[in-house]
């Protein structure tokens, strides 16, 4: 019963902290949209209208997918997926980005693969949680 309660406020911090993600990118994002139209599609610098139709994009499909989060919270399937994938996109979009940019002397952002890794941690630990449950 205690276990049920802990794992229920764990998931619960786990949740909110994948949305204070999603958010953090698209405030970020946003800020970019409306200050200045570039941005970096895989190694590709883009300008004016392509880059500002980029940003616009990432930082909606974020916004999709908070809202996702908030209406289907209980199911974590239909939560975790999606925000995988796009964290995904995000983080191999940037670290193709930085290693043509730096000369291959960085890999990746240390930062994005912590933001990529919530979801997974918050997926195993419902499952996890799942199995913990008496019958």
């Amino acid at each position: 019963m205690k276990s049920e309660r802990i794992t229920g406020i764990l998931g619960t911090c786990l949740k909110f902290s994948l949305v204070g993600i999603l958010t953090l990118m698209t405030a970020g994002f946003l800020f970019v949209f409306i200050i200045n139209w570039e941005d970096w599609f895989f190694g590709i610098k883009l300008d004016g209208f392509p880059a500002g139709l980029y940003l616009l994009v990432k930082a909606v499909l974020a916004i999709i997918i908070i809202g996702i989060i908030l209406r289907y919270g209980d199911d974590i399937r239909y939560t975790t997926i999606p925000a995988f994938c796009y964290l995904g996109l995000i983080f191999f979009d940037s670290a193709w980005t930085i290693q043509k940019n730096s000369d291959g002397q960085m890999l990746f952002s240390p930062v994005l693969g912590i933001f990529l890794v919530v979801p997974l941690v918050l997926y195993c630990f419902w499952i996890l949680a799942d199995s913990w449950k008496e019958p």
